[in-house]
């Protein structure tokens, strides 16, 4: 399990990192400290994922 942040356009998305059925996918979220929600972005395989993301 590995969360961070990403940089450039993306900052305030944070990325989590795990492998399922042998391949490499990656979850795409943004938390609001003062509302407590967590906004599911996009989840995929980590081919494309960054492009399709912005």
């Amino acid at each position: 399990m590995l969360h961070f942040t990403t940089k450039s356009t993306l900052q305030k998305v944070y990325l989590h990192k795990f492998k399922m059925n042998k391949s490499l996918h990656l979850l795409a979220y943004t938390w609001d400290n003062e509302e407590n929600l967590l906004t599911l972005l996009q989840l995929g395989v980590h081919e494309n994922f960054y492009r399709d993301l912005k």
